[in-house]
């Protein structure tokens, strides 16, 4: 009954799409939220729900190709060196699917494409992110929305830990505990009503990250509470996770939104950021102290040498295995071993740079290290920009900071990409950041008159 109640929502999600393409995004998140509770209650837990959403982001694409088509040259028009980093990127990643037909064989020729559609097919929603923000405000909106929607599905966590039985929890196909071995302890993973750990704690940073940043912008009105609340909340899941990237990825979102926009702080916000860290000081104490949960708090604690080691992600290691070539797309994507049949895949980076190492080779790497750069320059700068008419540099500031804090998390763990609700909803915020250059303009546009229509003369009998 469930899944055919989902079946029904998916339904009706692609029909607003057509009509209503911004609703339609909205319903897209709700969907990537809804998707992992209800694989696990569908029989056999088909890997393909984990994509469900990719029905409403195509029927998104489908519905405003037009629009895309306009967005893209005036995209290109304004950031250039982005434009012609990417199509370096994308020569090499041509060259790295024929690398992987080679690897595998003409047979399974599959399972490269399935690979060139995993990197190509999140792309479009920058450009959605770039067309959806016309106007601030909107961007705050989606910020409230994703957190309430987050919020609840994080109950599931709760639920989790406190061995709460139902089909719903734990990690999907997973029967029992799942544990991580660590030196000493013995970490019990906690997925709630998402698939895996890394997903439930990519979530739970973001929500972390999204409030704090929404608490300072609040400073010390009442609607700053909420967002106090909702940090607290999400990084009480951060730790539960059992992730430490996930609580990294809130210290990286930190560090990089106090850099970009410390400069314009208010004292008011000073005390916000103080009230904020005292709620998440909170939550480590509990946590910490408490008998049950000590050995989360224990676990979070790293070395400078393990976060080198995971942030290298076996690249060297990849680069002497398989050559300056790597081995070709399909390598390491997941996935793809449903159709690779005997074969197997040869990946076993967990890294980002191991993973693009092997399926890219040097020469794909170091074109996806030179796009990286190239954005993330423009980035910085558009971050910078200061309070205009109809834009802030707080909102600039949140999103830049989210997108670094991806990036971090992506070098030291791209299989949670493998989720395309991960990536579409990290490319959908870095098209947010390149339209708020633009919002200025869209709002002068908007408020202009409309031109006079051309008097017509009477035509006479």
């Amino acid at each position: 009954m469930i899944p055919l109640l989902f079946a029904g929502f998916v339904a009706l999600s692609v029909i607003v799409s057509l009509t209503d393409w911004r609703r339609g995004w909205l319903l897209a998140v709700l969907c990537g939220a809804l998707q992992d509770p209800v694989r696990k209650l569908t029989p056999g837990s088909p890997v393909v729900m984990t994509f469900t959403i990719v029905a409403i982001y195509i029927a998104i694409i489908f519905a405003i190709q037009s629009r895309i088509q306009l967005h893209l040259r005036d995209f290109s028009r304004r950031f250039p060196s982005i434009w012609k980093a990417f199509g370096l990127l994308f020569l090499l990643l041509i060259l790295a699917a024929i690398n992987g037909l080679a690897t595998f064989g003409i047979g399974y020729w599959r399972a490269p494409m399935l690979s060139l559609f995993t990197y190509l097919a999140p792309l479009p929603a920058v450009l959605l992110g770039y067309m959806y923000l016309d106007r601030e405000q909107r961007l705050y909106r989606f910020f409230t929305f994703y957190s309430i929607i987050t919020s609840i599905f994080l109950i599931g966590s709760l639920l989790e830990y406190l061995r709460v039985d139902s089909r719903t929890l734990g990690m999907v196909m997973q029967v029992g505990d799942y544990i991580r071995h660590l030196p000493g302890l013995q970490i019990r993973m906690i997925s709630g009503f998402y698939r895996a750990p890394d997903i439930m704690g990519w979530h739970a940073a973001m929500l972390t990250s999204i409030s704090l940043a929404m608490a300072v912008r609040s400073e010390l009105g009442r609607r700053a509470i909420p967002w106090m609340l909702g940090a607290g909340w999400g990084f009480f899941n951060c730790m539960i996770s059992g992730r430490r990237k996930a609580i990294y990825f809130v210290l990286v979102f930190v560090i990089a939104f106090l850099l970009r926009y410390i400069r314009r702080i208010k004292p008011a916000q000073i005390v916000s950021i103080a009230v904020a860290a005292a709620v998440l000081g909170y939550v480590v104490h509990n946590i910490s102290t408490n008998e049950t949960s000590s050995v989360y708090a224990t676990g979070a604690v790293t070395t400078g040498d393990e976060v080198a080691q995971r942030l290298e992600g076996g690249l060297l290691d990849t680069i002497a295995q398989f050559g300056f070539m790597g081995a070709g797309l399909g390598t390491a994507t997941q996935g793809v071993q449903y159709l690779l049949g005997p074969k197997q895949t040869m990946g076993w980076q967990e890294g980002g740079l191991g993973k693009l190492a092997i399926e890219l080779g040097v020469p794909g790497l170091l074109a996806a290290m030179l796009f990286a750069y190239t954005a993330l320059r423009t980035m910085m700068k558009i971050s910078a920009i200061p309070d205009h008419p109809y834009t802030s540099q707080i909102g600039r500031a949140t999103l830049f900071a989210l997108i670094v804090a991806n990036i971090a998390n992506f070098a030291a763990s791209a299989q949670a990409y493998s989720d395309p609700v991960l990536t579409l909803i990290t490319c959908f915020i870095a098209g947010c950041l390149f339209a708020t250059i633009t919002l200025d303009e869209r709002a002068a546009a908007a408020a202009a008159p409309p031109p006079a229509l051309p008097q017509l003369t009477p035509v006479r009998a």
